[in-house]
């Protein structure tokens, strides 16, 4: 497990593929983590604006809001973006080697 707390930037690609595709799930349930708060954010920020907006502060609360629900996006993005590089990195692995199963 250490050696996959240290796969940041291209680390990962060093990482055997049981050890990527552990890495694999782990950052899955990070991002449906985000996910979660962006739906979250999302609900919060419907309903407030259902019921309409009595005062600056749920104005300043409804921006919060909708600043967090971009910036997770964005970083699920990203996230997804790595993933996907992780994955191709599996199948070019496994494509040289495909009598191997990790």
């Amino acid at each position: 497990m250490p050696a996959r707390r240290d796969a940041r930037g291209k680390d990962w690609q060093r990482l055997g593929d049981q050890a990527l595709e552990e890495l694999l799930v782990e950052r899955w349930l990070h991002r449906g983590l985000l996910l979660g708060i962006i739906l979250l954010a999302a609900a919060v920020t419907t309903l407030l604006g259902a019921r309409g907006l009595a005062g600056w502060r749920e104005e300043v609360l409804v921006g919060i809001l909708v600043a967090l629900g971009l910036v997770l996006g964005a970083i699920v993005f990203a996230m997804r973006q790595r993933d996907l590089a992780i994955h191709r990195e599996l199948r070019r692995r496994r494509r040289a080697h495909p009598g191997a199963d990790g």
